[in-house]
């Protein structure tokens, strides 16, 4: 009963994680697709009508929401697991959302003029967010395998 239960967990957590990554595609996809208006060149061109395009600051809301989303899923499964041996993953998992959340809503509150923070403060965030994501798929493997 344990393995098939492993198994059906273990799909559920490629499905997580590929729902993940493709938020991540989304928010890839979004941020090269409108570099091209913010370059200095067209913005020479076209003049500086706005600093961000409105479509660019929906996506980055939208992404914003997605984050959201992510930190709730991966709580609710740590919640399942409990104190589990993949609890610990899972805890990463949470932390680094929450990371990835807050370097979203700095990047955000840039765009919209809110705060005058350094942009590497952000990326420095979003790298923390991205280690902390390995090491809770490096425990989470430890563990299964």
């Amino acid at each position: 009963m344990t393995r098939k239960f492993d198994k059906i967990f273990a799909g559920r957590i490629i499905k997580i994680l590929m729902a993940a990554c493709c938020l991540g595609g989304v928010w890839l996809i979004s941020h090269t697709v409108f570099a091209l208006p913010e370059s200095e060149n067209y913005q020479a061109e076209v003049g500086d009508l706005s600093s961000t395009p409105t479509l660019a600051r929906f996506m980055d809301v939208l992404l914003l929401m997605g984050i959201l989303t992510c930190f709730f899923i991966s709580v609710k499964v740590k919640s399942f697991l409990r104190d589990g041996e993949l609890a610990s993953g899972w805890t990463l998992f949470s932390l680094s959302f929450v990371l990835l959340f807050a370097a979203q809503l700095l990047s955000l509150s840039i765009t919209f003029n809110l705060l005058n923070i350094s942009v590497s403060i952000i990326s420095v965030i979003r790298l923390l967010s991205i280690f902390t994501l390995a090491s809770g798929i490096y425990f989470m493997k430890k563990v299964l395998s």
